[in-house]
């Protein structure tokens, strides 16, 4: 395995991530913890050793055990989340919504990253530091969730759909069924995952794991279990009737005062804009930063003139039946983006967040809603970004004289590139040439020859029309050869563009993990572990 760091403006547009790591001085007003400072990671234990509120440790430790026993952890896991019950155990997070199959790469090396921050800050410390992974099972975006991409060898990217979205169907992960077609799902999958001797038993597992009667979040945790075997990566599922109560405190302070926390996103927008940044995050004035479900559906609220309002059905309610909810069924609640990292750090001793880009991004808008609920606003660390290049796609960037920097690009104006490269300097011309000179040559000798004796006159047409022949057939197979040559580069550089830079973004955002496992094994994880330096914030190419 040969890896390769380059910036990230290379190969993605992500200003903020950009900023972050290599200007953090700019932005460091709405970040207060540098990640690249070793001393970070002592006075993050300091802060949250002396936080107002303690986090809910035992209830926490009751909680996920029963929830990851559910999912299928190993010794591993449940030691870690007993080790949640000591006061000078912490955590380092991360989290992503419950996609189907696991979804996309990126979701992995956000796992990744996180088990190894976590061993590392424990060995730095000498503290013991877990790393916890919260699935987005109350999200009710399933157009994001319901499908992945299969990349079957030379053949284009396949989308798989689990179903087709109903926009008006606002139920979250937790609530909805994989359903009877996910086994046909799975066998279409199977004829589209690329043979290796590894691909029956990620069938199997699919298939023993993803149940038709299963929700899509409990599929989810189940597989991410499988995948990290004895990592000790603890799942969480927010959407457990009994972990909702240790949110109650998060939920009423939004609904006594409810526009604090939209008000304070809205001015660290401003703020961003002004330093020449785009806020992530975009809030009405009126949001309040909660979501209510109403008869099995997630409803975003608003306030105005002293009534709370559940978007989409017109409910209305006033303060005291919001705060009644809370007491009476917590469970009807649910944060929302701006809230999500609220509760979680509220229950959690975190010291990082793990994210992408996108998360990276929107924390900046965060650091005064921390402030308003009294918490200490964690370390935010960029997850891993990779791409994989599997030998055969490496040879093809050897051979062609490529990197992963030229697929971000207009990949046919740097096929035709290429194409231009391999062509023979003048052998077209020199062809067309070779014919004006034989026949400038032939109409000579027969002038000369016919003069000498007329009856050559046959001998001499003939010649010429075998030379003639000759040449043109040498001609049409010159043709020929560089059209097949043509093909064959046109047809490698564009399986490299597939498996590279599909659907024009980075691999990590598109391609599924099992792909692989079913070519390396599950022992392929052991693979992406060795490829990830937590400590390089960068894009770093893995040829395999």
């Amino acid at each position: 395995m040969i890896a390769q760091s380059i910036a990230y403006q290379q190969v993605m547009a992500a200003p903020i991530l950009q900023s972050y790591v290599s200007r953090f001085s700019s932005l460091h007003s709405f970040y207060p913890h540098d990640p690249s400072d070793p001393e970070i990671w002592s006075r993050m234990v300091s802060q949250v050793r002396s936080r107002g509120k303690k986090p809910p440790r035992q209830e926490l430790v009751s909680i996920l055990t029963r929830q990851n026993i559910n999912f299928g952890a190993d010794e591993h896991t449940i030691n870690n989340i007993q080790a949640l019950g000591h006061p000078e155990t912490y955590v380092i997070s991360t989290g992503h919504q419950a996609g189907l199959f696991t979804g996309p790469l990126y979701t992995i090396y956000k796992a990744i990253t996180t088990i190894k921050l976590s061993m590392r800050i424990s060995d730095q410390l000498g503290l013991r530091v877990v790393p916890v992974f919260w699935m987005a099972s109350d999200d009710h975006d399933f157009a994001e969730i319901n499908h992945i991409f299969v990349s079957p060898s030379d053949e284009e990217i396949r989308k798989i759909e689990l179903r087709k979205d109903d926009p008006a169907d606002k139920r979250s992960a937790a609530a909805r069924q994989m359903g009877a077609e996910v086994n046909t799902l799975i066998d279409h999958f199977a004829h589209l995952l690329p043979e290796g001797m590894h691909k029956q038993s990620v069938i199997d597992c699919l298939h023993r794991v993803c149940l038709p009667e299963a929700s899509l979040s409990d599929v989810f945790a189940r597989l991410m279990i499988r995948l990290f075997e004895g990592h000790g990566l603890i799942m969480v599922d927010p959407t457990d009737t009994e972990l909702k109560p240790l949110m109650s405190e998060v939920f009423t302070r939004e609904i006594l005062h409810p526009l604090a926390s939209t008000k304070a996103v809205l001015e660290t927008s401003e703020q961003l804009r002004k330093a020449g940044f785009t806020p992530q995050v975009d809030r009405t004035p009126d949001a309040v930063n909660l979501f209510l479900y109403d008869q099995g559906h997630r409803r975003a609220v608003t306030y105005k003139h002293d009534q709370f309002l559940s978007r989409h059905n017109g409910g209305t309610f006033s303060r005291e039946d919001l705060l009644k909810i809370i007491s009476d069924n917590p469970a009807m609640l649910s944060h929302n983006v701006v809230t999500r990292p609220i509760v979680q750090d509220a229950l959690f001793p975190s010291l990082a967040y793990i994210g992408g880009p996108s998360e990276v991004a929107y924390y900046a808008q965060f650091g005064k809603v921390y402030e308003h609920f009294g918490l200490p606003f964690p370390v935010i660390y960029p997850r891993a970004s990779l791409t994989l290049v599997e030998p055969r796609i490496d040879r093809i960037l050897k051979k062609h004289g490529l990197t992963i920097i030229h697929f971000t690009e207009d990949i046919i104006q740097v096929l035709n590139q290429r194409l231009q490269a391999d062509m023979p300097d003048g052998i077209v011309n020199s062809l067309q040439s070779a014919k004006k000179t034989m026949r400038h040559h032939y109409k000579t000798l027969f002038n000369q020859v016919t003069e000498v004796d007329p009856v050559l006159q046959g001998i001499v047409d003939a010649s010429e029309r075998k030379t003639a022949y000759a040449l043109n057939k040498l001609e049409e197979k010159t043709l020929k050869a560089l059209k097949r040559k043509n093909k064959t580069t046109r047809d490698q550089i564009m399986r490299a563009d597939r498996q590279l830079y599909p659907l024009g973004g980075l691999q990590e955002r598109s391609l599924n993990i099992w792909q692989y496992i079913s070519l390396y094994g599950f022992e392929f994880m052991d693979t992406l572990f060795e490829a990830v330096d937590e400590t390089d914030f960068s894009h770093r190419v893995i040829s395999l």
